[in-house]
C-alpha cells in the first residue's frame, strides 16, 4: 500500500492551480481580453485549474514549477479565449504574451519560496514541539490544601463556649 503525496506536494499543487486561475484572469485582462469572464469561462477555468493542480501533486519535483505555470496559463488562456465573448480568439498580443510569461514567472518564484519556507516551518516545529510539551507542568487543580489541625483552639472553643444551647431569646 502507497501513501499519497506529501504536504509539500500538496501545498505546491494546491498552489499552482489556484495560482494558474487567477493568473490567468488577471493577465488575459491587462492584456487586453475582457476583463469580466462569463459564469461558464470561469466555471471551466476552475476545472482546469483543478486539473492542473493536481497533476502537479501526482508528478511532485519532477516537472519545474514555471514550466507546470506557463501551461496552465496557455490553458487558461485558451479556456477564457474560447468561452468568453470578445473578439481577439485565440491569437496573442504581445503585451499579452508578455504579461502570462512574467505572470508565471513572479508566480514560480512565490510558491518556491512558500514551499521551502512551509518546510523550514515544519522541521522548527518538529523540534520545538516535543521541548515545549517535556517543559510545560499543568498543576493539579482538583486537589484541595489540607488544613492544619489545631487541637488547643478547638478545646478552647469548647470550654469556653457557655451553657450549650443556641436558639433564640428567651422571651420571644
Amino acid at each position: 500500500m502507497t501513501s499519497g503525496p506529501d504536504a509539500r506536494a500538496r501545498l505546491r499543487g494546491a498552489f499552482v492551480g489556484s495560482a494558474s486561475g487567477a493568473l490567468s484572469i488577471a493577465a488575459h485582462g491587462a492584456g487586453g481580453g475582457a476583463m469580466v469572464p462569463s459564469e461558464s469561462a470561469l466555471i471551466l477555468l476552475l476545472v482546469v485549474s483543478a486539473a492542473v493542480g493536481g497533476a502537479v501533486t501526482l508528478m511532485s519535483t519532477r516537472v519545474p514549477t514555471a514550466a507546470v505555470l506557463v501551461l496552465g496559463q496557455v490553458l487558461g488562456h485558451s479556456v477564457l479565449s474560447i468561452a468568453s465573448e470578445h473578439h481577439h480568439g485565440l491569437s496573442l498580443t504581445p503585451m499579452m504574451l508578455a504579461t502570462h510569461a512574467c505572470a508565471s514567472v513572479v508566480c514560480a518564484v512565490l510558491i518556491r519560496g512558500a514551499v521551502l519556507g512551509y518546510g523550514h516551518a515544519l522541521s522548527v516545529l518538529r523540534r520545538i514541539l516535543p521541548v515545549l510539551g517535556a517543559v510545560l507542568v499543568v498543576p493539579d487543580s482538583s486537589r484541595t490544601p489540607a488544613t492544619r489541625y489545631r487541637s488547643n483552639v478547638v478545646l478552647r472553643l469548647l470550654v469556653c463556649s457557655g451553657s450549650g444551647t443556641r436558639g433564640p431569646p428567651l422571651f420571644v
